[in-house]
């Protein structure tokens, strides 16, 4: 019962965070995909500048439920 609980709290963090990268109406941040397991975050994908890997980050940072980030989004201009 508690494991399925925490897969449950899992998916629920990933649609969260997936819907305020969606938010910040920037194409490159709706694409990345987005992992939770026992509240461990890893992003992974690309962007455009180093400005929007940093807006993927904060917007992790600030949810409630994040236990730890890993940051694997590449900058790669001109793929917007």
């Amino acid at each position: 019962m508690v494991a399925a609980t925490l897969r449950s709290s899992d998916r629920q963090l990933e649609r969260q965070i997936a819907s305020h990268l969606a938010e910040t109406n920037r194409p490159s941040l709706r694409r990345l995909a987005v992992n939770v397991a026992d509240g461990n975050v890893t992003l992974r994908g690309r962007v455009t500048s180093f400005y929007e890997k940093q807006i993927a980050i904060q917007t992790c940072r600030v949810l409630a439920g994040v236990e730890r980030l890993t940051d694997a989004v590449e900058v790669a201009a001109g793929i917007g």
